[in-house]
């Protein structure tokens, strides 16, 4: 009889700065967490996570040699179609893509067609950085025309998510990035999301009431100390006085839309 016992998959991410012991603003980081949480969610695998400093490295990480690189994965112990997976290391986004097909939830759901999947990442490929060119050379337009084509996108849609009714591998990829739009936005250039992109805005209204995203989001500090290491942040912004929190608030105009209530 072939043995049925769940993967168990460990995920190292570089921990925050302000607190090892927590997630830190990595984009690649949160993008595999929000994977790997809904996998467990689906019931394909066992997830633990790992947040770490790399000048303290957990055993575990050490033994996979891992050169210093994370986001970085491996399953510990586990059958998938009855083959043996321990030991198994994922250190890319193919890997992980490969990790949800041999589990049979290709891009989170196999309903999904391929093609509407690359449909939808080309509406967002720019965004962050659009969002880098606005920080640095003060450029909004092109980060503009972007958060425009995804509220044309969401739009046409008539469900929840990006491609359906439920997650999928794609609104890993976007809600963070939005979410640094927002926080980054709001702290260099005193910007956010225009108030009249409502599918937009209800789409990130969900992504706040979707746990994947909730328990893998870092807070506002540690991104924007992401973000000052290599661009300066305002004086007026004071890190020291920010908390673990993370933004999920929709503007006051929009919380009683039909549309902008975290609801399809």
């Amino acid at each position: 009889m072939a043995n049925t016992k769940k993967p168990l998959v460990e995920l190292f991410v570089k921990a925050a700065t302000t607190d090892k012991r927590e997630k830190g603003a990595c984009l690649i980081g949160q993008q595999w967490f929000m994977t790997l949480y809904n996998l467990v969610e689906q019931g394909l695998i066992d997830l633990r996570f790992t947040p770490m400093s790399l000048e303290l490295p957990p055993h575990n990480y050490v033994r996979l040699n891992a050169a210093r690189h994370l986001p970085i994965a491996w399953i510990e112990s586990g059958y998938i179609h009855g083959k043996d997976q321990s030991g198994q290391i994922i250190t890319s986004t193919d890997g992980l893509e490969v990790l949800m097909e041999k589990l049979g939830s290709p891009n989170l759901d196999p309903q999904v067609e391929p093609a509407d999947v690359l449909r939808a990442e080309e509406v967002f490929e720019d965004l962050y950085i659009n969002l880098m060119n606005f920080i640095r050379n003060d450029n909004y337009k092109p980060l503009l025309n972007t958060l425009i084509k995804l509220d044309s996108y969401l739009a046409q849609k008539a469900h929840p998510y990006l491609l359906g009714e439920r997650l999928t591998y794609p609104d890993c990829q976007l809600m963070p990035k939005l979410q640094h739009v927002r926080v980054a936005g709001r702290a260099y250039k005193d910007f956010d999301i225009p108030k009249d992109l409502i599918y937009l805005w209800g789409y990130v209204g969900r992504m706040y009431h979707t746990k994947a995203f909730t328990c893998s989001c870092p807070s506002d500090r540690d991104i924007l100390v992401h973000y000052s290491e290599k661009d300066p942040l305002p004086r007026s912004i004071r890190l020291s006085l920010l908390g673990p929190e993370f933004l999920c608030e929709l503007p006051a105009t929009l919380r009683n839309s039909p549309n902008v209530n975290g609801n399809a």
